[in-house]
């Protein structure tokens, strides 16, 4: 029994082993490559998408938003061009240059043009003007109420005593004032961005000198505050052309000018306490220190930004004027920009699903294939042990004489011819032979 036992685990043991690794380990290399192959061309693809995601992403901050932030600072530039020759035409007109001749005249007369500038002002400590030439004050209100764009106008003579204005404004004596030096010694000028009391807006002031018919005689000042809110109408409709993004228009120095996404929050807008420079997006920061037109990609935010325009843009209107080194900057999410791969991302996505499942599948079909292989050798090995033993057995009783009759074997064939060779060699050996028997 002890040998039967033997015979059939070595049997069903040397079977079961050549089952699994005829079948199974065939079946997990298979897999195994197949897996192999799908991630490795799952990576490629991943590889590609990510660099096409790459590409798309420069490609929308260079080609839409800068293109947009360039086109958006041409605009101001073009809008302020066209203020600053509005304004010297106002300057050049017949009835502001003789006011301004005639009011050096009569300044003189009066006395100030000898006295210190402190002097006029305690002379003038609410009126400030001496009011003679109302004119040309109706002429400078009629500009304003035919301007969209203006909240402000006046005019001094050669003196820098103001003749004729529109708003009260705080000073009578304005030739101590920048604008005024600038605008007299270069025939223009245009400020930064300010908050102009007498107008109550944040504005741009534009100053012209005013010059004899001739061009040869410097007469006066005219100053012109231009409020930004033009500025700010252009940026919303920048904004409006870019879905989910938003618009900023800032000074060089990160203050903020125009920001549709806040209406243009009064509380926000040229605050010392906002500067982009520091406190934006990194792709914010950046727009402040690249070249004059560019693209910055970040986490959040692509950014194309542009300055707006410097000397060679102005040289023409406004000769030795450096620009207003404002910066347009135009940003959309960095998610609303992928949506043309989203996709392909998604296909991606059910790939790396299939992967998983195809691996889940080849796991299942080693095990299947496994369990069947080592089912089968079991029954094979224990059909083919009981098959020798049963011969083993017929040979064990022709060895102690006793009748052995064949055992009903039909298969496999090798085992029944050893049953019939060994039924045969017993009866050779028989040790009682049969009368009759040949010898």
């Amino acid at each position: 029994m002890n040998a039967r036992r033997l015979l059939r685990g070595s049997l069903r043991a040397e079977l079961v082993s050549n089952a699994v690794l005829g079948v199974a380990l065939p079946a997990a290399v298979a897999g195994g490559i197949v897996l192999f192959l799908f991630t490795y061309h799952l990576d490629v693809i991943d590889a590609g998408v990510d660099r096409g995601r790459q590409a798309l992403t420069r490609e929308i901050a260079r080609s839409e938003l800068a293109l947009r932030a360039g086109g958006t600072a041409r605009q101001i530039d073009t809008f302020l061009i066209s203020r600053i020759l509005e304004a010297k035409i106002w300057a050049s007109s017949r009835l502001v240059v003789d006011a301004a001749r005639s009011a050096a005249l009569r300044h003189r007369a009066e006395g100030l043009t000898s006295a210190s500038i402190e002097n006029v002002e305690r002379r003038f400590p609410t009126r400030k003007t001496l009011g003679l030439w109302p004119r040309a004050d109706s002429h400078l209100r009629q500009q304003v109420a035919g301007s969209p764009y203006f909240a402000e106008i006046f005019f001094t003579d050669r003196n820098g005593f103001n003749v004729a204005m529109t708003n009260p404004t705080s000073d009578f004596v304005q030739s101590d004032e920048s604008w005024w030096k600038n605008a007299w010694a270069n025939g223009a000028s245009v400020g930064g961005v300010e908050y102009d009391e007498s107008a109550g807006v944040w504005s741009v002031d534009i100053s012209i000198r005013i010059d004899s018919p001739d061009g040869k005689t410097p007469l006066g000042v005219m100053k012109a505050v231009l409020a930004i809110e033009a500025v700010q109408e252009i940026a919303d409709r920048a904004a409006r052309d870019v879905s989910a993004g938003r618009v900023i228009v800032a000074t060089g120095l990160g203050a903020l000018i125009a920001e549709p996404a806040s209406g243009h929050d009064s509380q926000r807008i040229m605050n010392a306490d906002i500067d982009l420079r520091k406190q934006g997006a990194p792709s914010t920061r950046a727009s402040f220190d690249g070249d004059r037109t560019g693209f910055a990609v970040g986490r959040e935010w692509l950014t194309g930004y542009a300055r707006t325009g410097g000397r060679e843009v102005y040289a023409r209107t406004v000769g030795g004027f450096s620009g207003l080194d404002w910066v347009v900057i135009v940003q959309k999410p960095a998610a609303a920009a992928h949506e043309p791969i989203a996709a392909l991302r998604a296909i991606e996505d059910a790939l790396r699903d299939w992967r998983l499942i195809l691996g889940l599948a080849f796991l299942a079909m080693i095990a299947l294939c496994t369990g069947m292989a080592i089912a089968l050798s079991a029954v094979t090995a224990r059909r083919y042990a009981s098959a020798l033993a049963a011969v083993r057995e017929m040979a064990d009783r022709a060895a102690r004489g006793a009748p052995a009759l064949p055992p009903v074997i039909e298969e496999p064939e090798e085992i029944v011819r050893v049953s019939n060779a060994v039924h045969r060699l017993s009866g050779r050996c028989d040790p009682f032979p049969q009368p009759g028997d040949a010898r």
